[in-house]
């Protein structure tokens, strides 16, 4: 049909995206179940709490739902996505004071969370592992790389590449061919690992007091996540190399695939480079603190003195790269804006 000419005397109009006046609210059904308990006269105490939520009505965008191309538009927004979600948390709390008036307390708790997508409008013709169904919501996908190609052989031997086959060379990932069928494409990339949310999250607050002087730490932890942190050297033959650790090479067979200066390879052939494990333990908070008081505290007109010195992220035990959490800044590529320490000296006057 062509263009109308941009001098045309006439207005017109056409469908720039086709609405949809039946969406409306996701509705979701909660089921808590829940127990506190106490042992030791109050000396431990906590709880447990068990949850289950059922998401309908999930609103899915038309450019994710299952609508062949030949419809000719992008289709509407509807209320189609299923969503089970269950876990559990536990708390658990301790609080004693010594004979010496030295008061101990340990606050701790964990969560376990777990979601799968019930219903997402998964074309019929996919193969289950290509389908959102039956997975966490955001599951990670990826091409699965199995050891290195480490000769020209195993080159020439190698599965057929839909993206610059002809760029492979000694000390590539070898990629696995998932379903198959001869060539290594989009079809190959399969679930891998977890989503990038947490599944299980933990927390544990300790601390003392004694007369004016108290001191706490609290610790915060995930596990049961992926996190992909991509770190392309020479990326369109810029001069940023990042630090990966060992490259590949014939004496080492270890490591990651060497750099390319301006040499196109497709998606494919990271693997899993820049897929980490995001299990983490953080010291999130600490501080020291002294609170003066007494009669040469009262003569100055002030009621309590507390001198204190405190922190925040201070120390991370991770195998991620580098201190980043989950820090992206709207992307893993080039990397993220790292988790910022922070070390705070301070008074608190109570007039």
């Amino acid at each position: 049909m062509g263009s109308p000419p941009s001098n045309t005397p006439y207005s017109y109009y056409r469908i720039g995206s086709l609405g949809n006046p039946n969406v409306f609210w996701e509705t979701a059904e909660k089921r808590n179940l829940g127990v506190e308990y106490s042992f030791l006269n109050g000396l431990i105490i906590g709880s447990v709490d068990l949850f289950d939520d059922h998401r309908k009505n999930i609103l899915i965008s038309g450019g994710s739902r299952s609508i062949p191309s030949y419809f000719g538009v992008t289709p509407p927004t509807a209320n189609l996505g299923i969503i089970d979600s269950k876990g559990y948390e536990i708390e658990l709390r301790f609080n004693h004071t010594l004979a010496n008036g030295i008061r101990l307390w340990v606050n701790t708790n964990m969560t376990h969370g777990v979601n799968q997508v019930q219903f997402r409008d998964d074309a019929e013709l996919l193969p289950d592992y290509r389908k959102n169904a039956g997975y966490a919501i955001g599951q990670t996908k990826a091409y699965i790389n199995n050891d290195f190609l480490y000769s020209w052989d195993d080159v020439y031997g190698s599965t057929v590449r839909d993206a610059y086959n002809e760029n492979k060379i000694i000390g590539d990932y070898n990629i696995v061919d998932f379903n198959g069928d001869g060539i290594i494409n989009d079809f190959d990339r399969a679930p891998y690992q977890y989503s990038g949310i947490p599944q299980n999250t933990y927390n544990a607050s300790l601390g003392l007091e004694w007369k004016g002087f108290s001191a706490f730490l609290q610790f915060y932890g995930v596990n049961n996540v992926t996190r992909e942190v991509t770190f392309p050297t020479f990326h369109s033959s810029s001069h940023v190399a990042y630090v990966e650790g060992d490259y590949w090479s014939k004496d080492s067979n270890a490591g990651v695939p060497l750099p390319r200066w301006a040499t196109l390879t497709g998606g494919d052939a990271s693997g899993t480079r820049y897929l980490y494990d995001g299990s983490y333990l953080r010291l999130k908070n600490a501080e020291v603190a002294y609170t003066f008081s007494g009669n040469w505290i009262n003569s100055l007109g002030v009621r309590s003195l507390r001198l204190y010195l405190n922190g925040n992220n201070l120390f991370l035990w991770t195998s991620m790269p580098d201190d980043r959490e989950s820090n992206f800044g709207g992307g893993s590529s080039f990397g993220a804006y790292p988790t910022m320490k922070r070390f705070n000296l301070g008074i608190d006057i109570t007039l």
